[in-house]
């Protein structure tokens, strides 16, 4: 039988459509080498969450979000004693376009290609500001956008004081397997999105802390077989002021200057989270 034929038995492609197509779901899967792009899920969603808490008494907060891999994690637990608290959180998705793959067989050989392009950008960003004196809080976030990840945790702080910002940007992402047919040897794996993150930390505390953060480029079978292109974990014992800011990006394959058309200009020299989330996020 024919390979590219044949292929087409072989590759499994799962694509679910939620109802009144808010959200999907994909993934494609080599069968005879088990290659895959594995679930990738999203939404479309707008969301915009702000507010402020001020007072004496416990604390707790728990918060997780992600779609398309792109993900926020906070978990907060604060004792007795004084708290002056506010956040904002902003959240786009859109699957508007479709994704798409291809197929393509090199001439003189065996050697073959599958492509898989996915366009479902989302952007989010979370603000928040504490303020705490007390018996002990414990403070925990981290950030992630696909394989990237940034965060800061304090433990039985006695003293807090902490801004802190996060913006995540997720454009597009490509997956390519590169196969021979004969050998079934893989010669090319890849997932290459477009991404950003820029973190920033203004802290003051008394207690334990620790910033991590890491930016990595993928490999499509697991998430835990990547190169590191950057790495770096710092934990802080007593009194110390700790200020961070961290940006890290990825422009990858299929990205143009102009591919941002899901955003549209312009305020003069606009910041990226105003070219974000001022306009439509609707993809043409």
């Amino acid at each position: 039988m024919e390979f590219q034929v044949r292929l087409f038995l072989l590759l499994a492609v799962l694509l679910i459509l939620c109802e009144f197509g808010s959200c999907r779901y994909y993934q494609v899967t080599e069968g005879d080498t088990g290659w895959t792009t594995g679930v990738r899920q999203s939404s479309n969603i707008s969301l915009d969450i702000s507010g402020s808490a001020i007072g004496e008494g416990t604390f707790y907060r728990y918060t997780e979000t992600d779609f398309n891999d792109v993900r926020m994690r906070e978990r907060i637990a604060a004792a007795h004693d004084t708290l002056d608290t506010a956040e904002r959180i902003r959240l786009i998705a859109d699957t508007t376009n479709p994704w798409e793959y291809t197929i393509e067989k090199f001439s003189g050989g065996q050697n073959y290609r599958i492509t898989v392009n996915e366009s479902w950008p989302v952007a989010m960003f979370a603000r928040r500001s504490i303020d705490y004196l007390g018996k002990g809080i414990s403070d925990q976030d981290i950030f992630g956008n696909n394989l990237d990840y940034v965060g800061a945790s304090y433990s039985f702080a006695k003293d807090l004081k902490m801004d802190r910002s996060c913006l995540l940007y997720l454009n597009k992402a490509w997956f390519e397997l590169g196969m021979n047919d004969s050998t079934k040897a893989i010669y090319t794996d890849q997932f290459l999105p477009t991404k950003s993150i820029d973190y920033q930390l203004n802290s003051r505390f008394q207690g334990l802390a620790s910033f991590k953060y890491r930016q990595a480029e993928g490999h499509t079978m697991t998430k835990e077989r990547h190169t590191t292109t950057s790495e770096g974990l710092e934990t802080y014992a007593g009194k110390f002021q700790l200020n961070r800011h961290i940006f890290m990006a990825s422009l990858n394959r299929g990205y143009l200057n102009n591919d941002d058309d899901w955003l549209v200009c312009c305020p003069t020299k606009p910041s990226l989270e105003e070219r974000i989330f001022a306009v439509s996020y609707h993809a043409s």
